[in-house]
């Protein structure tokens, strides 16, 4: 009995000690441009030596959810994610990000004389020795100043994608389907085989069709592969344009065209 009364103390005072942490995961919006179009960042900050999961973070990681509950005048809504970085353990590895994440994003108008407004739900994990998952909601208009510690922060990030290159314009690019909802793409290009400058090549992919669930790269081949999954098996259109890859060149994040037309 008072074994089993310690144990359960044991876990009271964990608990206890852990909620201020989990606590201190924050989201925040910040407008840094308010030309034809509005552009902001959502900042994700987070308790310090914990990480968080990019948008496609493989098998052992949570993917993000970002749901817009409320909309007014809004034409368009993206988001770019940064470079991620291979964390985790050997047998736990994960896609993601150790230091706070600034998310540039851009809202379009459907009427330029009208102010914009977006309310978001945005799930989230944050992991250390566990792994948690929070939720938060946004509001984002292009009311409020424009904040230009924010901008600076955001264009001297090292995460975020530095260049687009064209080298894209060669690959060779095919998508087999293996179940109604699986597929798999290979992308191979002679630039990436025993390339050493190469590393880290990932497959990326902007739209609501896809997710990718887990890949890999060769440098033998100079050819990555991706596993995805077809999120309404009813749509034919595989939306190819909107694949990229993203790579290290002499540790410098790059991207270019996945498959191009």
């Amino acid at each position: 009995m008072l074994k089993i009364i310690f144990v359960f103390t044991v876990l009271f005072v964990n608990l206890t000690l852990l909620k201020p942490s989990f606590s201190q995961a924050n989201v925040e919006y910040y407008n840094i441009s308010k030309d034809s179009s509005t552009k902001g960042a959502i900042s994700i900050a987070f308790p310090e030596g914990w990480s968080t999961y990019w948008k496609f973070p493989g098998p052992n990681g949570f993917m993000p959810k970002i749901r817009i509950l409320n909309e007014k005048n809004v034409e368009s809504f993206s988001i770019s994610w940064p470079y991620p970085k291979k964390m985790g353990p050997k047998s736990f590895t994960y896609l993601g990000y150790d230091d706070n994440l600034l998310l540039p994003i851009e809202l379009k108008k459907l009427d330029d004389r009208k102010k914009i407004y977006l309310h978001l739900d945005i799930s989230f994990g944050i992991c250390k020795s566990v792994c948690i998952v929070q939720n938060k909601t946004l509001e984002i208009s292009d009311e409020g100043d424009l904040n230009y510690l924010v901008l600076d922060k955001l264009l001297k990030s090292k995460n975020r994608i530095t260049m687009t290159t064209s080298f894209g314009n060669s690959n060779k690019c095919t998508i087999k389907k293996k179940t109604d909802k699986e597929y798999r793409i290979t992308i191979e290009n002679n630039f990436m085989k025993n390339n050493e400058t190469v590393s880290s090549v990932l497959v990326d992919y902007e739209g609501n069709s896809w997710i990718i669930e887990k890949q890999s790269f060769s440098p033998n081949s100079g050819k990555v592969e991706a596993f995805l999954k077809l999120k309404d098996p009813s749509k034919k259109n595989k939306d190819k344009e909107n694949f990229s890859i993203l790579y290290l060149d002499n540790h410098v994040p790059k991207r270019t065209i996945g498959c191009p037309a």
